[in-house]
């Protein structure tokens, strides 16, 4: 009975040693939103010192009254466009109207006292040399017509004087533009010198903003400036440095610049908000979400799924915008990849990922 105990016990050991091992757990697979992760793309990417201020319209002109009297009518109201030497109101002054008529008057009496003085140095000269008069008298008759054509160009002085505060009963712009403010009424009586309208250009706009003094030497003349106005989300509008002052304030250490901005289609109107970044750098780069951006250790990384795993990449940073949300990425990624943003980025390095 012995080999046959031993016969068995082999038996058993072989079929033991052919038994398969137990199968391995599949990996596990964490699942994250299509909104944690975002793609490496390639965009137009500026930086340059950013400004903000109050978009209002280069060029305006006040129209003043320039003679005194009642307004009898007034033809412009607020937001009506207007071209130059459109009347906008009239203003009737009576003084001005006697006064032409005396001008008139003046004018005709000095033309008969010229007439009748000519007549006498004629009259004068002719009887002198037949030796009726002495010759003497010619003198005295050239004197007084020169007196009398003097007299009459002083009146016609007056009357062009006159016809010209006549003619300023007729107020009218000056530019052409849009009416922004009118502060007369039919009935009102004013004074010369009196605010009637005011008219603005809406073509071209300007933005008043301040730029530290250090970036100054980034801001000139002609330099491009992209912009964002409130009201307009999404929208970019492209701008110009007119000018730049020529002194810092010592009190804000700001300096202050002008920016001209062509306003197409008169789309925007004077006293919204705008801000931007005078583009003193500008290229086409890569650029992915700053919040996929790491900061926290010795080097700036982000993660980044490729074939299916999470993997934690340095990268060099190139130009930032912070109003913009984006940095360029200079190394470390291509165009294409897939980088995590948010709290997605915790995710450990090496994990098996699937974006749903």
């Amino acid at each position: 009975p012995r080999p046959a105990f031993t016969l068995a016990l082999l038996l058993l050991t072989v079929v033991a040693c052919k038994r398969e091992p137990p199968p391995k757990p599949a990996p596990v697979v964490m699942r994250i939103e299509r909104a944690s992760v975002a793609i490496v793309t390639k965009r137009y990417v500026a930086t340059g010192p950013r400004l903000s201020g109050t978009l209002q319209p280069q060029q305006s002109a006040s129209i003043l009254a320039e003679t005194g009297g009642t307004v009898t009518s007034v033809s412009a109201a607020e937001g009506m466009s207007v071209g130059r030497g459109t009347e906008l109101a009239r203003i009737a002054d009576e003084t001005a109207a006697d006064t032409l008529l005396s001008a008139r008057v003046a004018v005709q009496s000095a033309q008969t006292a010229v007439a009748v003085s000519r007549r006498d140095y004629e009259r004068t000269q002719r009887l002198a040399t037949a030796g009726a008069l002495p010759k003497r008298d010619i003198d005295v008759t050239r004197s007084q017509v020169a007196s009398a054509e003097a007299q009459l160009g002083q009146a016609r002085a007056q009357l062009a004087t006159a016809q010209e505060r006549a003619g300023n009963q007729r107020v009218v712009s000056s530019v052409s533009g849009i009416v922004s403010e009118k502060r007369v009424s039919t009935g009102d009586v004013v004074a010369p010198g009196t605010p009637l309208f005011t008219i603005v250009d809406l073509s071209t706009l300007q933005l008043e903003a301040t730029v530290p003094a250090d970036a100054i030497a980034q801001v000139n003349p002609g330099t491009s400036v992209e912009l964002e106005v409130r009201g307009y989300p999404g929208q970019t509008f492209r701008g110009t440095v007119s000018r730049v002052a020529p002194s810092v304030d010592p009190g804000t250490g700001q300096v202050r610049v002008y920016v001209s901005m062509p306003n197409q289609g008169k789309r925007l109107v004077g006293g919204l908000f705008a801000e931007g970044t005078v583009r003193t750098i500008a290229r086409i780069g890569l650029v992915i979400p700053i919040e996929a951006l790491d900061e926290s250790g010795a080097a700036p990384s982000v993660v980044r799924v490729r074939n299916g795993v999470t993997e934690r990449v340095p990268v060099q940073l190139g130009m930032r915008s912070d109003a913009e949300g984006f940095v360029e990425i200079l190394a470390g990624l291509a165009e294409g990849d897939t980088v995590l943003i948010g709290p997605a980025r915790t995710i450990t390095p090496g994990t098996r990922v699937n974006v749903s």
